[in-house]
C-alpha cells in the first residue's frame, strides 16, 4: 500500500485536531491518518487503536475523497419527535401563561386538544429546549429538628 502524502500544514491541523477536538472519535481518526502518513500499515493502525482494519481502511478513505472533513462524526438518525414544533410551541405558551407541574400542563392540553400522548420526562425535555426550568416539588414537608426541653428552667 501506498503511503499518504500531507502537507505540512495538514500535518500540523491532524496533530493539533488529534489533541484538542472535543470529540474522541474524531481525535482517533485524525491520529489514525497521521499514524498512516508515517508509514504504518493499515493493519498496525488498527492494532495501535483497537479497532477493526474495516475502519481503517475507511478512514482513509474517507480522507481521501472528503479531506478533513471525512474525519467527523456523521449524522445519527433517531426516533422522530411524536409532536410537531406547533405541538410544542402550544406546551411552551401553556406553560408561560398557566405555569404548574408538568403532569398539570399535560392533563390541560389533553382535554383541551386532540395530541399525541408523550410521557412526562419528553414533555420536561421539549420544555427545557425552550429554556423552562422546573423544579423538583418535595412529597413532604421538611422534618425539623425537635428541642429537647431542658429540665432547668431558662433565666
Amino acid at each position: 500500500m501506498k503511503n499518504l502524502e500531507l502537507s505540512d500544514d495538514e500535518r500540523r491541523t491532524l496533530r493539533e485536531m488529534g489533541i484538542f477536538h472535543p470529540h474522541p472519535r474524531t481525535r482517533m481518526r485524525a491520529q489514525g491518518i497521521l499514524r498512516l502518513s508515517q508509514g504504518l500499515t493499515l493493519q498496525q493502525t488498527a492494532d495501535e487503536f483497537t479497532v477493526h482494519l474495516n475502519s481503517v481502511e475507511q478512514w482513509r478513505q474517507r480522507w481521501g475523497k472528503f479531506g478533513l472533513v471525512g474525519l467527523y462524526e456523521g449524522r445519527h438518525t433517531g426516533r422522530p419527535r411524536k409532536w410537531t414544533a406547533q405541538q410544542q410551541r402550544a406546551l411552551g405558551e401553556l406553560a408561560n401563561s398557566e405555569g404548574g407541574t408538568v403532569v398539570a400542563l399535560l392533563r390541560h392540553i389533553e382535554q383541551d386538544r386532540d395530541h399525541t400522548p408523550i410521557s412526562e420526562s419528553t414533555a420536561v425535555r421539549y420544555l427545557k429546549e425552550m429554556d423552562f426550568t422546573y423544579k423538583r416539588y418535595r412529597y413532604s414537608l421538611k422534618k425539623s429538628e425537635i428541642k429537647k426541653r431542658s429540665s432547668t428552667p431558662a433565666k
